[in-house]
């Protein structure tokens, strides 16, 4: 289960959309609705143009909240059971006390449905968007839970080529920015593989200071910034960074010293020889020593005594 929240000011193309009014060959259902008449699309349109104006202040009055599930939840959403999981989730997220339509789309593999809204309720009281982003993803994350839904495994299993508009283009950033991350060992690569890909990247820096507090993604004009592209920071600026330390310090690691060859049985009777030998002689004292004993500190040294006492005798 995944929500997707979008707001505006246009009832009209929100409500074509759902109803599929402009493509008679999609076949949609009108599962439920609420204080509005359904007898025409333009019927439903009107109701919400006719509420909004109970208040002036509120500048994007249509909310367009659509509803996806896995493909293996197929088999148990029925249009009952679809309604019911659409009904919950606005009570959850403080949907109450005005206008809603929830369509059914049976156009793709997963279901799906689409809920149109006034943020104008039936008292011009405006409906509450605070946190809604947070707050659609937790609940979704409560009801997959509570019924037993398909989580998914992740936005990399997205299919890209089924997408429209700002979500396709907001899925091939994703989905470029996570191969950067696997590679790119600074933010010069980073951004360098990313603008092969047709992005742009951009920090955005706290007033003042040179404290990078965020990041932007810029795709065909198309502008997102960081939490757009990935609510769960996955392209946040933190994470990236994290990303780009531990490639450097995977390529920098210094390598494990490679294995010395298995000595072949003469190699073993000469390096046998050569410590038998070696022990010999720090049996003797050294009077017998294998290799250069010559130590250049000590013979300075030994030089230098010499002189001491030649010195030393010439003065008695």
């Amino acid at each position: 289960m995944i929500g997707s929240i979008a707001k505006g000011s246009d009832f009209g193309g929100c409500v074509r959309y759902a109803l599929a009014v402009d493509e008679p060959g999609k076949e949609t259902r009108l599962l439920y609705s609420e204080g509005v008449l359904t007898d025409t699309p333009q019927n439903i349109i009107d109701g919400y143009e006719c509420q909004r104006h109970l208040n002036s202040r509120v500048r994007h009055w249509c909310v367009h909240i659509s509803l996806s599930y896995s493909p293996k939840d197929a088999d148990r959403m029925t249009d009952e059971f679809m309604m019911k999981l659409a009904l919950e989730y606005m009570d959850k997220m403080g949907i109450k006390n005005t206008q809603f339509i929830i369509a059914r789309h049976l156009d793709k593999e997963h279901p799906h449905c689409h809920i149109v809204y006034n943020r104008i309720d039936n008292n011009g009281k405006c409906v509450s968007d605070s946190f809604e982003y947070f707050r659609n993803n937790a609940i979704c994350e409560e009801m997959k839970k509570k019924y037993g839904l398909t989580f998914g495994k992740n936005k990399d299993n997205v299919k890209t080529q089924r997408l429209k508009g700002r979500s396709k283009t907001r899925q091939e950033i994703y989905l470029a920015v996570q191969a950067a991350k696997r590679t790119a060992k600074d933010w010069i690569s980073f951004q360098r593989e990313l603008a092969q890909k047709g992005i742009t990247v951009r920090k955005k820096f706290r007033r003042g200071t040179t404290d990078v507090e965020g990041l932007s993604y810029i795709k065909d004009g198309q502008k997102f910034k960081a939490s757009q592209v990935d609510r769960d920071g996955r392209c946040s600026y933190a994470t990236i960074c994290k990303a780009l330390d531990r490639n450097k310090n995977r390529q920098t690691k210094p390598q494990s010293p490679t294995p010395k060859p298995t000595p072949t049985p003469i190699e073993k009777a000469v390096q046998t020889g050569a410590e038998i030998a070696e022990n010999i002689g720090n049996a003797l004292g050294g009077l017998f020593q294998v290799g250069p004993g010559y130590d250049p500190e000590e013979e300075a040294f030994i030089r230098q005594m010499k002189r001491r006492k030649k010195k030393k005798g010439r003065s008695l």
